[in-house]
């Protein structure tokens, strides 16, 4: 029973890695400034929605505080109206969503910066021959590691 149990583990195992291994993709510079250039839009997005749920729900939770207060005619507030919560939770959304863009934000600059570290060109190799040094270029990818 015990090996059954080994052999069932190891072949999820193996069918795991293999997946795994399967869904890792080498990516290119383009890949990682298209992938920039969406997160940056998305968290444009995201942002601007998010001021806009924020500064509408704040309004109107203004504009009914300023309805219900009248100066010669006092009247007592309507406590079954719930609109001040409705609005309440819209522009919490909104500063959620603003708050929400920050890692947008920095994982779009991350993808870009990565972007510039991997490029592909033509490096220079020195190749002596019987004449003397000689210049050749070979296509190549390049990383640049930041220290």
């Amino acid at each position: 029973m015990k090996t059954r149990e080994i052999w069932a583990s190891l072949l999820t195992a193996f069918l795991i890695g293999i997946t795994l291994s399967a869904s890792a993709q080498e990516m290119n510079k383009q890949d990682y400034l298209d992938k920039s250039k969406k997160q940056k839009t998305a968290a444009y997005i995201t942002l601007g929605g998010g001021l806009v749920l924020g500064v509408l729900g704040a309004s109107m939770i203004d504009s009914n505080r300023r309805s219900d207060f009248n100066l010669f005619a006092p009247t007592v507030p309507n406590t079954t109206d719930n609109s001040e919560g409705i609005w309440g939770a819209v522009m919490v959304t909104g500063g959620l969503a603003v708050l929400g863009s920050i890692p947008m934000f920095i994982s779009s600059n991350k993808n870009a910066k990565k972007a510039t570290q991997l490029s592909f060109r033509n490096e220079p190799i020195h190749m002596l021959k019987h004449e003397g040094n000689f210049f050749r270029s070979v296509p190549s990818i390049t990383l640049k590691i930041p220290l």
